[in-house]
C-alpha cells in the first residue's frame, strides 16, 4: 500500500510489473518500457489488456530507444506521441578490487587445465540474471567445442538464479560439469564491473532485450562486446563499429575467434565504443529529461489544486 498523502508521483520500471500496481494508485505516474513487458508479457493477451490500461492512464511512458517506442506505438497506436518520452539509459560503472584470475585459479577444473597449459585464460563473461529470456546456455556448445581446440577458452557466466525452473531443468544440466564453462551466481556490482573489466570481451545471448545494460557497462568499461542480432541490442551496437553482433552460434565463433586475432580491430572497437556510451548515454542526460517530466506532472498537479480551489466557493459567498 501507499500513503498517498506523502507522496506525489509514483515512476516505476516495467508496465506490467509496477504498471498493474500504479495504475491502481490515484497519483499520477511515469511508466518506464523496461523490455521484457513489452517484448514478451504483450504476446499475453490478458497481461496486455493490463499493460493497455497502465499506459492508457499513465502520465508519461519512458522508452529506453526509438526501437521500443516503434513497438509501443504498434501495440497501442491510439496512444499520444506526448506523453512517449525517449531516455536512453544511462551507464556508470564502478570497478571493485576483485580479482578474475585468482577466483578462476581456485576452481580446480580451471587450475588443473591452467597449470597444465601455462597459459592465462581468455575469458568471455556472460552477465545477466538467469531466466528463459537471457538464454545463457545458447552458446555453451559452441564455447565446448572451442575450448576443447584452445584451452584458454572459458565462458564465464555471471548472474543470480531468478528463475528456478529453468535453473533446475535447463541452466544447471547445461552448465554442470561442461569443460570451459565456469558459473559465478551473482556478485555486487562493482565485483561484476571488475570481471567485465578483466574479461577479453562480454557476451550477449538474450532472445530479446529493452536495452542491455551489461553492453552498455562493458562499453564504458572498455571490453568489446559480442551481441545476439535482435532489435534491442541492434539499437545500441552499429556492428564492427561499437561492437559486433552475430545470428547464430556459428557466426559467433568466426567473429570472436577473428578478435582474438586482431589487436587492432580490438582497440577501434572499445574506443567507438566509449565514445558512444559517452556520447549518449550519460547521466546528467538522463537525469535532466526525467527532471523535466517530473516538472510537467507538478506543474499540472498544481494547476488542478488551484481549479479545486477556485470552485470552492468562499463563506459568506453563497446566493441564495
Amino acid at each position: 500500500m501507499v500513503d498517498e498523502d506523502n507522496i506525489g508521483i509514483l515512476i516505476g520500471i516495467h508496465a506490467l510489473r509496477t504498471g498493474a500496481f500504479m495504475k491502481e494508485s490515484n497519483l499520477p505516474y511515469i511508466v518506464i518500457l523496461g523490455g521484457t513487458d513489452i517484448n514478451e508479457f504483450s504476446k499475453d493477451s490478458h497481461s496486455l489488456d493490463i499493460m493497455t490500461e497502465v499506459i492508457t492512464k499513465a502520465k508519461f511512458v519512458v522508452c529506453f530507444s526509438s526501437t521500443i517506442r516503434d513497438k509501443a506505438l504498434a501495440l497501442w497506436p491510439n496512444i499520444s506521441l506526448s506523453k512517449l518520452a525517449l531516455i536512453p539509459q544511462a551507464v556508470h560503472t564502478c570497478v571493485s578490487s576483485f580479482n578474475l584470475m585468482s577466483y578462476l585459479f581456485s576452481q580446480p577444473e580451471v587450475n588443473s587445465l591452467m597449470t597444465s597449459s601455462f597459459q592465462k585464460p581468455v575469458v568471455f563473461s556472460l552477465i545477466g540474471g538467469i531466466r528463459p529470456v537471457k538464454n545463457s546456455t545458447y552458446l555453451i556448445p559452441t564455447f565446448q567445442e572451442w575450448h576443447a581446440r584452445d584451452k584458454r577458452i572459458l565462458l564465464l557466466i555471471v548472474g543470480p538464479k531468478l528463475d528456478e525452473h529453468y535453473c533446475s531443468t535447463v541452466f544447471e544440466p547445461a552448465v554442470n560439469k561442461r569443460p570451459g564453462v565456469v558459473y559465478i551466481p551473482g556478485l555486487p556490482m562493482e565485483d561484476t564491473h571488475a570481471i567485465m573489466s578483466q574479461s577479453f570481451a562480454v557476451v550477449n545471448s538474450s532472445d530479446s532485450e529493452g536495452m542491455c545494460l551489461a553492453i552498455l557497462e562493458a562499453m564504458h568499461i572498455g571490453v568489446p562486446v559480442l551481441a545476439r542480432n535482435i532489435p534491442g541490442n541492434k539499437a545500441i551496437v552499429q556492428d564492427g563499429v561499437t561492437g559486433l553482433l552475430y545470428d547464430s552460434p556459428q557466426e559467433f565463433i568466426e567473429k570472436a575467434e577473428s578478435l582474438t586475432q586482431c589487436p587492432d580491430a580490438y582497440v577501434t572497437l572499445t574506443k567507438n565504443a566509449k565514445e558512444y556510451v559517452h556520447t549518449y548515454h550519460n547521466l546528467e542526460d538522463e537525469r535532466k529529461k526525467y527532471v523535466s517530466l517530473v516538472e510537467c506532472c507538478i506543474k499540472d498537479i498544481l494547476a488542478s489544486i488551484s481549479s479545486v480551489a477556485k470552485s470552492v466557493p468562499v463563506h459568506g459567498d453563497i446566493t441564495a
